[in-house]
């Protein structure tokens, strides 16, 4: 399950809420660290970093990354949900944002998930 926080703290901050920081590997690199954390961790809690806008992985890496998300929890960090692959939308649990008491944006929960479209009014 996913954790996205759209907004910046310092790094320490997200990782150390995690125990295996995967923030340096590199894009190409990540989908067999993945594997590798599936294969020898039972429970983990892992920080993926910023991902920036226009971040693209193949997509077969983006299946094999999807298998870590489903088992273990993962942390990352963007301001553009389209950074995000698509597929890995459904499975985000929580959505961390930050509002300011001095006439910040109004933050509103209706409980969807993330890429559902609105309906067209009539």
């Amino acid at each position: 399950m996913i954790h996205l926080y759209l907004y910046m703290l310092p790094f320490e901050t997200f990782r150390s809420k995690c125990d295996i920081d995967m923030s340096k590997i590199p894009a190409e690199k990540l989908a067999d660290e993945c594997d590798n954390i599936l294969q020898h961790h039972k429970l983990s809690k892992l920080f993926f970093g910023y991902l920036d806008p226009g971040w693209m992985l193949d997509p077969r890496h983006e299946a094999r990354i999807r298998n870590t998300i489903r088992k273990f929890e993962v942390h990352m960090v963007t301001f553009h949900l389209e950074s995000i692959p698509h597929s890995w939308k459904n499975e985000i649990d929580t959505v961390y944002v930050q509002t300011s008491k001095d006439g910040g944006p109004k933050v509103i929960d209706n409980g969807c998930a993330v890429q559902v479209e609105p309906k067209a009014e009539n």
